[in-house]
């Protein structure tokens, strides 16, 4: 698994549902500093196009511990300061239908098998700045995950940006071996946005991920026993299990969405489709369709 922390010159509702960390918009030099917050549901929370499964087999189920994050409606909240010297930060939180305690604990304790007990709350807190050179524009920023209850799930994630008109493009790469993902991990995306008729804001995001193989928690050893798995086998929460094994790149989402302010109430509806495609272990993933409603201020 890997965080998502998501910023462009979306709307950041949007942002937020396509998962592709969203930048401040880039502000004239007289404007003043920008504060701004929202509050959002969602009809689940996917993480970074992971629709089905984190593992190498058969979905869990998000009862095992497995994707996606939250497989139903789920409330998300943040705010975001942009000054305009270029510097922006804030902070994005969601419930998590699972825990990152527990799961943890489990790399130890193989006795573990209760996964709702002590659910987590995930909070990114992100800062970095935004430039520009003539038309093109650039951003370099950082990401700390943190989850509220949690055992070797936080870490820091590196972001370099760019953007040139409607396109936008991403790089964030995991700086620690967590239960979620290996140092290295590096996450790719492709933006475009556009505004049609009625305020209506296309988006689509396409995303790509490099893999570290192996990792403290993550590959194809035994972190407890410290036991290389089977042949076509790979570790995967508490266990070598057989099914795919670990890939070293893939296609990871293909989302194509639409956003619309409601009148002056502060609301914003969007709609997003999720054409997944492969886990780190090269484990397709299923189509969905998510919904949301959020609040701006």
């Amino acid at each position: 698994m890997t965080k998502t922390t998501l910023k462009t010159a979306l709307p950041l509702a949007l942002a937020t549902l396509l998962g592709v960390a969203a930048l401040p918009a880039m502000a004239e030099e007289e404007a003043a500093p920008a504060l701004t917050g929202h509050v959002d549901l969602y009809s689940r929370y996917v993480l970074r196009g992971l629709t089905s499964t984190y593992g190498n087999g058969a979905p869990l189920g998000n009862k095992g511990a497995d994707a996606p994050e939250y497989n139903h409606v789920v409330p998300q909240w943040g705010v975001d300061y942009a000054d305009p010297s270029g510097f922006y930060a804030g902070y994005w939180a969601s419930l998590v239908n699972y825990s990152y305690k527990q799961l943890g604990k489990s790399y130890s304790d193989r006795s573990i098998t209760e996964w709702q007990k002590d659910k987590s709350v995930e909070n990114d807190l992100y800062a970095g700045y935004v430039g520009s050179i003539g038309d093109f524009g650039y951003t370099v920023g950082l990401t700390y995950y943190y989850y509220y209850n949690s055992t070797a799930s936080n870490a820091p994630e590196s972001k370099l940006g760019w953007s040139y008109g409607k396109f936008s493009g991403y790089a964030q790469t995991l700086l620690k071996d967590v239960i979620w993902g290996n140092k290295g991990d590096t996450y790719f995306t492709l933006n475009f946005s556009d505004k049609l008729v009625n305020d209506i804001t296309f988006t689509a995001s396409l995303g790509w991920y490099y893999y570290k193989k192996e990792g403290k928690y993550v590959g194809t050893t035994d972190t407890f026993t410290g036991n290389k798995c089977g042949a076509g086998e790979a570790f995967n929460v508490n266990g070598c299990y057989a099914g795919d094994t670990p890939v070293t790149q893939g296609f990871r989402h293909m989302i194509f969405g639409i956003a619309q302010p409601i009148g002056d109430t502060g609301l914003t509806w969007g709609t997003q489709l999720i054409l997944p495609g492969v886990n780190r272990w090269g484990t397709s993933q299923k189509p969905r369709i998510v919904g949301s409603l959020s609040y701006g201020f």
